[in-house]
């Protein structure tokens, strides 16, 4: 009986003991198989040695390392293939960084110091945009830009009336009969404005003489535009002014500046979604996404008021107010 006894207590300690040596043996986080022999110890994790591996090339590790995402490798693959690099100079980017809605990151040193393009917003070199271009007005464009610029005025006045076009289609019936466009740089653009933006593309000059009996007289209608925009921002630039027109035909002379130039910038967010492209795209975001408080703030509340509402409210409201209505 003692002897059966101690049978089976020597076997239940083989087994603990079993069980224990197998509990501690680690396991490689690589293949998941017991590691017996040498093991390769890293932040918290272990790994046989032909196991430890860089995920580009699949070869051993031996010497210094990059790692992330959980993934490792070698130092020079990593900067060769993974490193996120700087599109303007080839720096590895570390810490914060800027990026541009096209994918493209940058140190954040070059921000204010060289040279962008005043359409897409890339910064401007010859391996990213093949080299650009500088304005006598002092701004850039970038040769990705350059091929689409306007100089020639009965090209736009084509595009004004491929927008009227468009916005005749959601409500919007725009009279731009006698406008004249003038292409015109960026220091004369804010004397006339009287606004000292450089983000300024666009002004409306518009003047009704009447007679006695309240009958036009004489009606002057005058787009001034930047000269050498691309053709996207063109139609984004003429939808904007064309609203200012069609708010000036309907009496709204004098509507609060947030209000209009609010419905001016959802104006040509409807139109831009007209055309398909990255191009239009980009000036879409940019109008969703423009922090001004006029501008940006203004678009967002029309763009509210549209959604809840419809273009058609949003317009009688336009006709009859000088303000946005209440609850926007």
């Amino acid at each position: 009986m003692r002897t059966r006894v101690f049978i089976l207590l020597f076997g239940l300690l083989i087994a603990f003991a079993a069980t224990a040596f197998a509990d501690d043996t680690p396991v490689c986080d690589a293949c998941g198989k017991p590691i017996t022999e040498d093991a390769f110890h890293t932040q918290g994790r272990v790994y046989h040695p032909d196991c430890f591996v860089c995920e580009v090339c699949k070869r051993p590790i031996t010497g210094t390392y990059s790692e992330q995402h959980g993934k490792v490798y070698h130092s020079d693959c990593f900067f060769d293939h993974v490193a996120l690099k700087c599109s303007l100079c080839g720096d590895v980017l570390q810490g914060e960084y800027l990026q541009d809605y096209w994918g493209n990151s940058y140190c954040k040193r070059h921000d204010g110091v060289a040279p962008m393009c005043d359409s897409c917003g890339r910064f401007i070199s010859d391996d990213l945009t093949g080299g650009g271009t500088h304005y006598d007005d002092g701004r850039f464009i970038c040769n990705l830009c350059k091929p689409e610029s306007m100089t020639d005025v009965d090209d736009i006045l084509e595009i004004v009336y491929e927008v009227a076009e468009h916005m005749k289609s959601f409500g919007m019936n725009v009279d731009y009969n006698g406008i004249q466009i003038h292409l015109i740089g960026r220091d004369k653009m804010q004397t006339l404005s009287g606004h000292h933006s450089n983000g300024l593309r666009g002004f409306t000059d518009y003047r009704e003489d009447w007679r006695v009996f309240g009958k036009s007289q004489n009606r002057k209608m005058h787009i001034y535009l930047l000269y050498g925009m691309p053709r996207m921002e063109i139609i984004n630039t003429i939808a904007h002014e064309l609203t200012h027109v069609w708010q000036f035909n309907h009496g709204r002379f004098r509507n609060e500046r947030e209000w209009s130039e609010g419905s001016c910038n959802y104006t040509a967010y409807l139109v831009l979604g007209r055309y398909p492209g990255r191009e239009s795209s980009f000036f879409r975001t940019s109008l969703a996404r423009d922090e001004d408080p006029v501008y940006g703030d203004g678009f967002r509340r029309v763009k509210k008021l549209a959604e809840a509402e419809g273009n058609k409210a949003w317009l009688r409201y336009l006709t009859k107010s000088a303000d946005f209505p209440r609850g926007y």
